[in-house]
């Protein structure tokens, strides 16, 4: 039957919300032409006559009834609550999403090539390629007249070509002459010999792009164009287009014709997991219409709430994942330890100094977690030097008094050793016997720490990621702590919780996370804040320097002339350990040879050995170095009391939150620290945030701060290996903080059973978790 041939216009005219404006031409005139042409019943051909003849002045209300009375005619006996379009009611033949993790080079007009060049973008499946968002959106609904448009105007105009010309000056010029019925213009394009093909005299177009009047004419330069043709929708023009991040071997065009194709041929009739009392609930939009609306949006209101359904969905899916896990882990028997008033007095009794009320709120927490008989999976952050190390010790003290090992992974050699030997100092004063295993440990020691971790005789382990080596086994490891977790994939501390079976899990970060992140990336973890700073620590005065920085490496030797030590921090130049080497060497030279004649300097960069870089540090801390210069960030963690000051070259090259970081490496005692900020030419956002330093030495604030000026990317890049990416959650919107509450709340009510979803929604959404995260974690096991 060829009814077919007007079902599509029909139902994008529905999509497009009964606008008159699914094909060019108006809808009517469209119908009527085309039932004239095709051979169907002449009852059917008279109703649909009557039915259309008018449409282009009806109201909306009044368009949308012929639409559906027209589907009921061309879906015959099948009633319209069956068969109509996905943006009003359900199709028949709905589809899961989980069907489209399939190569992309298999969905239709994508093919081995294309799919390579998408590959670069990330887009690997058919999935993939319907969530590829545009990066922005152009408007082109408004077309313009010729005789009234002005000189620098970007305008969009429906105009038929007159003649068309060509002609070689350095480059090849096609230029065509073109009118609307209210003037004539010169649409011209350079080195583009095709367009001869494509441009006739009568071909309908649709340009846009900016105009200019010269020599008494109207130009338009190398303007986008569409051919219009007559009963097909336009996808360049016309409407609001996407714009989508590219790569070399793809155009815009292209790239917008294949997601269109994917959006009708797959979108339209995909089963929708989310619960109808949800969406009745918040007023979502389904995400047959989300998909279709975050490519080709019907206007920019069904923008917004496209957007708003999908950045619930990120929200939702990574709060329903990390709830799982959390849950999970609640219901597994864990290790129940004994612990009495008398073990948290004998273990400060080991310390040479008074706990914060912060370390005894977060010591007390650590209690309950490891009394409870679950395992403990906790998440313990706070700002650099604020004393999370002891009460991750604390933990591992307990867990000995139960006969039980330990086991600290530090992300570098260097912050391995000084762990171990704060570790050393503290416990071996209660006769725990302590080892360090990393990279750089010699075959006989290892040998050694293997056989006694083993047969039970070592009571904690410190190390690297030697730890999670295949041959290190344990008799009975109690408690695992993290230090610096977000150096460590998600799937590493896995590796070291499968020494043992559901130990205690103490997570450390010195990254302050603002609480909407904290709930963001560690849902699966309970979360401890450590605020507050040991006693007689003195705030680090910062100061910006927008010069050569002399006054800075002024007030740097008025330190060093006291005895004491300093850091100078020079950018990377590229990611390549020659030029780290180079740009460490040069400046060593410029100082040595004006500021610091007097002083011996040393260097760290990227070609350095562990063992090199344990020696340079070690000389730093006895004394033989007064300065170290270093491209690569000084160690998270580094402990040298005596260094006061820290000079950062082109301060404005580094993001808030690692100059925060770097900053931390002084003021690690009672002397008064400092930090100084050169910068050159910077940017207003760069002062912005460096002006935010020089105000406050509070890294959470700092850390506010930072996702206020920049976004969530850095801090969320920090877990970016054990959780989903989010590609439109800013979380700096109240929008977007509203959907946030609104999916934790909905995914931990959806796990503790507090409400119902039908049971299809149900095992649609588990379906897709299992897809979509294969390649991530796993549910359980990973905490």
């Amino acid at each position: 039957m060829e009814l077919h041939k007007i079902e599509g216009p029909l139902k994008l005219e529905a999509k497009r919300g009964y606008k008159n404006d699914a094909v060019i031409g108006g809808l009517g005139k469209f119908v009527i032409n085309t039932i004239e042409e095709i051979d169907i019943d002449s009852a059917k051909k008279q109703k649909l006559k009557v039915l259309f003849t008018g449409y282009d002045s009806q109201p909306p209300d009044e368009r949308t009834k012929t639409i559906q009375k027209a589907l009921e005619l061309v879906y015959k006996s099948s009633p319209l609550t069956e068969k109509i379009d996905t943006f009003h009611r359900k199709e028949i033949e709905q589809v899961s999403i989980t069907n489209f993790f399939e190569p992309v080079q298999y969905v239709k007009g994508i093919g081995p090539s294309l799919a390579n060049v998408l590959k670069r973008l990330n887009v690997e499946t058919a999935y993939d390629l319907l969530y590829y968002f545009p990066r922005d959106y152009i408007d082109l609904r408004n077309i313009s007249q010729i005789g009234t448009i002005r000189s620098g105007d970007n305008v969009v105009l429906n105009v038929k070509i007159v003649s068309v010309t060509e002609r070689r000056a350095r480059v090849n010029i096609i230029t065509a002459l073109a009118t609307d019925g209210t003037g004539y213009v010169n649409a011209v394009w350079f080195n583009q010999k095709y367009m001869k093909n494509i441009l006739k005299p009568g071909t309908e177009l649709i340009l846009s792009g900016k105009v200019q009047f010269a020599y008494g004419k109207w130009e338009m330069p190398s303007p986008d164009y569409e051919v219009a043709h007559e009963g097909k929708e336009t996808v360049h023009s016309l409407r609001i287009i996407p714009i989508y991040p590219l790569t070399q071997g793809i155009s815009e065009k292209v790239m917008r014709n294949k997601i269109k194709q994917a959006v009708d041929t797959m979108a339209l009739n995909i089963f929708d997991y989310l619960d109808e009392s949800v969406k009745e609930k918040y007023n979502f939009v389904d995400i047959s219409n989300a998909l279709y609306n975050i490519h080709f949006p019907q206007n920019f209101q069904a923008l917004s709430k496209a957007k708003e359904r999908l950045i619930f969905d990120e929200l939702f899916e990574l709060q329903f994942l990390l709830g799982i896990r959390k849950h999970e882990i609640k219901k597994l028997e864990g290790i129940k330890f004994e612990i009495t008033d008398e073990n948290i007095k004998e273990f400060e009794s080991l310390l040479p100094f008074v706990l914060t009320q912060d370390q005894k709120s977060a010591v007390r927490e650590t209690v309950e977690d490891l009394k409870s008989g679950k395992p403990m999976n906790r998440l313990l952050h706070g700002d650099v030097g604020s004393g999370k190390t002891v009460v991750a010790l604390f933990g591992i003290y307990i867990s000995a008094k139960n006969g039980y090992q330990s086991a600290m992974m530090s992300p570098t050699e260097i912050l391995a050793q000084q762990t171990f030997k704060v570790g050393e100092l503290l416990l071996s004063k209660a006769n725990l016997k302590v080892a360090l295993l990393t990279s750089g440990t010699s075959a006989k020691t290892r040998k050694i720490i293997l056989e006694e971790a083993k047969e039970g005789r070592i009571d904690v382990l410190f190390g690297t990621h030697a730890l999670i080596e295949e041959d290190v086994k344990f008799k009975n490891l109690g408690t695992i702590v993290v230090d610096e977790q977000h150096r460590f994939g998600v799937l590493q501390r896995g590796a070291l919780r499968k020494k043992s079976l559901f130990p205690h899990t103490l997570v450390m970060s010195a990254t302050p996370i603002p609480r909407t992140l904290a709930l963001t990336l560690y849902g699966d973890l309970d979360i401890t804040q450590i605020r507050e700073m040991p006693k007689g620590r003195k705030p680090i005065i910062t100061k910006v320097f927008f010069e050569e920085g002399v006054k800075a490496y002024d007030l740097l030797l008025e330190e060093l002339r006291k005895g004491r030590k300093g850091y100078v921090v020079c950018p990377l130049i590229e990611e390549r350990e020659e030029l780290d080497l180079q740009s460490v060497q040069r400046k060593i030279e410029e100082l040595s040879s004006s500021y610091l004649t007097n002083y011996a300097l040393g260097m760290l960069h990227g070609g350095m050995s562990s063992e090199e870089k344990k020696r340079v540090m070690e000389d730093f801390r006895s004394g033989k170095l007064q300065v170290l210069v270093s491209t690569t960030v000084v160690e998270v963690g580094v402990d040298v009391p005596d260094a006061t000051v820290i000079v950062i070259e082109d301060a404005d090259r580094f993001g808030l939150a690692t100059l925060h970081q770097l900053r931390g490496r002084v003021g690690r005692s009672d002397i008064q620290s400092y930090c100084f900020l050169i910068t050159r030419n910077p940017s207003e956002d760069a002062v912005k945030r460096l002006r935010i330093l020089e105000k406050t030495n509070d890294g959470f604030e700092v850390s506010e701060e930072d996702l206020k000026l920049r976004g969530p990317g850095e801090i969320l890049g920090t877990r970016q290996s054990g959780i989903p990416e989010l590609k439109l959650t800013t979380l700096l919107t109240e929008t977007d903080l509203k959907l946030l509450e609104v999916a934790r709340n909905e995914a931990l009510a959806l796990i503790n059973q507090e409400v119902k979803w039908d049971k299809a929604h149900e095992s649609e959404l588990l379906s897709l978790m299992k897809k979509k995260f294969r390649d991530k974690v796993s549910l359980v096991e990973v905490a």
